[in-house]
């Protein structure tokens, strides 16, 4: 096998944005905001939605035709890590644009990723992303600055595959610390890798279904089928859902733990844990619904959910799409966007938008299929802005909250210089890279002891040789998100 670096580059003022995102919304408002008509926006030009005018909803894309720009998916994120870049998605190729300004930068013309949703952008380095690679079964990373590609490994080799592999139907993002991923060979088994470990686990399941199991942001536990495996790869608790084949999207609850999110047409064998949007917490197994049926009525049709605000301090932040029934906009959720902030039991929902894509003539690709930014502060959806009649073609929006606004003031992305580390794992030394003053560092063990301390100052390495194998973390002092886990192997 192949052994690679890791680069871990942050951004300082990007690692983690405390964002309440409900200004300017009504909590759990039933009242209704029926469609009203209103212009298709000019490429890059804003509209405010009269009945949710403190939405700003900006066209970034502008295709024609049978064309279409959109969204990958509602489980993949679109933006990078400081949202200073995001994918969309047309007529069988990728494209990266400007996550700021939204215009094109290129088409992603020389990546080959074996399905529509496997590109993950890593959580932390806004330049890197991974994806399966389609033909190969490598698993790669790629740097789009520097359009350099890293194998990280080869999933047919390292499990003996003889069939296809895959990472399964409604594929979700690697777990948020960019190290664990998880696959399938055909129908026969089903496997997890660590990167910074180089380990590889499989899954003790009896019936795969062609669906491989996906990690949960904490790369500990994993969901397939309406269970949880843990890291040994066995099964430890089953939902309360019937159906496990809705559209649903991993994240955390605002208190941290992995969750589920699903639609839920009918009440679980327990009983309840119907609606709209079902939270069901990975670590108890506990439900309850976000959007219930019977405030809200019954579940909407063509829900898709994104719970991808991980740069969002206060957790918990999801966005959902509904095209509803009636598809024509008058009762609550139909053709809606909203957002929730939902906690260990209890949520609170806000509706923001109406997103004007009834799928008509387009099937798959006329579904808004929403996603949230990392920070929360944006909704990246497709439409064909129907009103009297449906559009012609589906062009990409940003639903641009009130929060997104207040933020500008102080920039998702600035100047500020980068730091980075490598190599990950390490033998010797560590070397950081990218200071501009000088600044104290520790190195600690998984218990917290302080293993070494010193200042750095500029380019400069740590040595290691006098630690053993192992897990450690290195902190930069005076700046506390400037913080790495790092493996000794020699």
């Amino acid at each position: 096998m192949k052994y690679f670096l890791l680069l871990f580059i942050f951004t300082y003022n990007t690692t983690a944005i405390a964002q309440d995102l409900s200004q300017g919304y009504t909590p759990n408002d039933l009242a209704p905001h029926p469609l009203q008509e209103l212009e298709q926006p000019a490429y890059l030009e804003a509209v405010s939605d009269p009945s949710f005018p403190s939405t700003q909803i900006r066209r970034i894309s502008d295709v024609t035709g049978s064309s279409r720009r959109v969204p990958m998916y509602s489980t993949i994120q679109a933006w990078n890590a400081d949202e200073s870049m995001m994918i969309l998605y047309g007529n069988g190729e990728h494209f990266l644009y400007d996550g700021i300004n939204y215009t094109e930068i290129r088409a992603l013309s020389d990546i080959a990723p074996d399905d529509i949703e496997t590109i993950f952008w890593h959580f932390n380095d806004p330049n890197v992303l991974f994806y399966l690679e389609d033909g190969t079964s490598n698993f790669i990373e790629y740097n789009v600055s520097s359009q350099e590609k890293t194998i990280i490994v080869n999933l047919q080799e390292i499990t003996n595959c003889s069939n296809t592999i895959t990472m399964g139907n409604d594929v979700q993002m690697m777990s948020w610390d960019s190290d664990v991923l998880s696959f399938r060979c055909g129908n026969d088994s089903a496997y997890y890798y660590r990167i910074s470990t180089d380990t590889l686990v499989q899954f003790t399941i009896d019936n795969l279904s062609f669906i491989a199991p996906m990690p949960f942001p904490s790369g500990n536990l994993f969901y397939h089928q309406g269970s949880v495996y843990d890291s040994n790869g066995i099964l430890v608790r089953s939902f309360n859902l019937n159906n496990t084949g809705e559209h649903s999207c991993l994240g955390t609850l605002s208190n941290g733990d992995d969750a589920y999110y699903a639609i839920a047409f009918e009440e679980g064998p327990e009983g309840d844990c119907q609606g709209t949007i079902v939270a069901h917490n990975a670590l108890t197994g506990d439900c309850f619904a976000v959007v219930s049926a019977t405030d809200y009525g019954y579940p909407q049709s063509g829900t898709h959910i994104s719970s991808l605000a991980h740069k969002n301090n206060e957790g918990g932040w999801i966005a959902a799409s509904m095209i509803g029934f009636d598809r024509d906009g008058q009762d609550p959720l139909d053709q809606e966007l909203l957002i929730a902030k939902v906690d260990d039991g209890t949520a609170t929902v806000y509706r923001v938008a109406h997103h004007r894509s009834d799928e008509e003539e387009y099937d798959y690709f006329g579904e808004p299929h929403v996603t949230i930014s990392p920070s929360g502060t944006r909704l990246l959806f497709g439409s064909d802005w129907s009103g009297a009649q449906d559009g012609t073609s589906l062009n990409a929006y940003v639903a641009e909250l009130p929060a997104y606004e207040e933020n500008l003031s102080t920039s998702l992305v600035d100047n500020t210089p980068q730091i980075t580390f490598y190599p990950n794992p390490a033998s010797d030394v560590i070397h950081i890279a990218g200071l501009t003053t000088q600044d104290d560092y520790e190195v600690y063990d998984l218990t917290g002891k302080i293993m070494s301390r010193g200042k750095l100052n500029g380019n400069q390495e740590i040595g290691l040789s006098q630690l053993k194998e192992g897990l450690y973390f290195l902190s930069l002092q005076s700046r506390e998100t400037a913080t790495i886990s790092f493996i000794i192997k020699r």
